[in-house]
């Protein structure tokens, strides 16, 4: 089983091909030896496709029933965001951040989640609350 993802870069093929060269050298961007990574010019003159293959192996599938979803789905959803990320340094220099997730969104922390708990009396009074 090959598991694949795709995103269009607003960006000459070149360049596109040249950055992510660059940044696999910095491990900023996918660079594991189970991802075969394509480039294709997008229609309409629209950018550059970027194309990623996780190999079976990678992607679980000698795992029985549940795991190998949950594990499948880890390689995935890394690449996803690995290309999310390279699509935004590509196109704006910076990978966008926000004060709730300054590390970025990532599946790991979606990993991490606690459940919600009711807000205490401190943090209640903190925000302003009655």
């Amino acid at each position: 089983m090959h598991l694949k993802t795709a995103i269009t870069v607003g960006r000459p093929r070149e360049e596109v091909e040249r950055r992510w060269t660059e940044l696999a050298s910095q491990r900023e961007c996918i660079t594991d030896d189970n991802a075969t990574v394509s480039f294709r010019d997008a229609p309409a003159d629209y950018g550059t496709e970027v194309h990623v293959e996780l190999a079976g192996s990678v992607a679980g599938s000698h795992r029985p029933g549940p795991l190998r979803r949950l594990t499948g789905a880890m390689p995935l959803a890394r690449a996803k965001d690995d290309l999310r990320h390279f699509k935004q340094l590509v196109e704006t220099g910076t990978i966008q951040r926000s004060d709730a997730a300054p590390e970025g969104e990532r599946v790991e922390r979606k990993l991490r989640q606690r459940p919600a708990a009711p807000v205490t009396e401190p943090e209640l009074q903190e925000v302003g609350g009655q």
